[in-house]
């Protein structure tokens, strides 16, 4: 896989973001978590298949950096959906069977993640974006 990819990644997941405020409104990214989420996620994604690296001051963000926190994002944002319910105490059973299943399930996205962030040997990403954005 290329790193270019997650640009299209990144498309979709706005893409989805967008349909979904144009049925439901812009008020629905103030009730939803999950929806920060996909907004914060695609962008990274997005930056990430776009860019190298961000440089601010000293500091540099790596395409590597934006992949992690991106799919961390992705990996919180679904059992965020239930987790209200179930810390609160109102879950129903279906509420607390989806609240671990989506809690085991994103352990894998996180996985992914966290080995792409650090050029891990599981996943192979090859480098082909070469621009940097000093800021």
């Amino acid at each position: 896989m290329n790193q270019s990819a997650y640009r299209y990644l990144g498309l979709i997941d706005l893409a989805l973001l967008g349909a979904f405020l144009v049925a439901f409104g812009i008020s629905a990214l103030a009730t939803s978590p999950v929806l920060v989420g996909m907004l914060v996620a695609g962008v990274g994604l997005l930056l990430a298949g776009t860019l190298a690296a961000v440089s601010v001051g000293p500091a540099t963000v790596t395409w590597r950096h934006f992949v992690g926190v991106s799919y961390t994002v992705f990996a919180l944002t679904w059992p965020a959906t239930y987790g209200p319910a179930v810390v609160a105490g109102t879950a129903t059973r279906a509420e607390l069977a989806l609240f671990v299943a989506t809690a085991v399930g994103s352990l894998s996205i996180l996985a992914y993640g966290y080995d792409v962030f650090r050029d891990g040997r599981h996943f192979d990403v090859e480098t082909d974006v070469t621009r940097t954005l000093e800021v």
